[in-house]
Order: C-alpha cells, then sequence, then structure tokens
C-alpha cells in the first residue's frame, strides 16, 4: 500500500509540474490553445481569449496517478519476491 501511495502521489506531482512548464511555455509564446486528452480523461487545457489565458487540469491527471501508483506497487511486489 505504501509504494502504490508513493508512486500516485509522485506521479501526480511530475504531471502538475510538467504541465504548469508547458503552461508557462504556451503563454509566453502566444500558442492560441491546445488540449491533452479528452472529455473524462482530459489531461491539460490551455485557452487564450483576448489577452486572457486559462489553464485547466483536467481528471484524467489523477487516473494516470493512479496506474502509476498500481506499476509501482507492482514492481515493488515484483521486486519482494525476488528476495
Amino acid at each position: 500500500m505504501v509504494a502504490f501511495a508513493l508512486g500516485a502521489v509522485a506521479a501526480l506531482v511530475v504531471e502538475v509540474l510538467v504541465f504548469v512548464a508547458v503552461a508557462i511555455v504556451a503563454d509566453a509564446n502566444d500558442w492560441s490553445g491546445f488540449s491533452v486528452g479528452d472529455g473524462p480523461l482530459l489531461l491539460l487545457e490551455f485557452e487564450r481569449r483576448g489577452a486572457a489565458t486559462t489553464t485547466t487540469f483536467g481528471g484524467g491527471m489523477a487516473i494516470v496517478a493512479v496506474l502509476a501508483g498500481v506499476l509501482n506497487a507492482a514492481g515493488a511486489a515484483f521486486l519482494g519476491r525476488r528476495e
């Protein structure tokens, strides 16, 4: 359970940092807008309307974090059995 939680939290932190960096680059380079994912799997959406910009982090981020936690827990279980 600890391996799952640590993997999920680590993945979520990395996702947030990467997506914030992408949003900063998009704003600095005057990108009009884009989205990564769609519907319930939306990860990031960036929109520019006039002088205002909007960055939305979607629910897909939690899904990716949970999947990373599952992979981390599976890896820990596999390595734990080898010893």
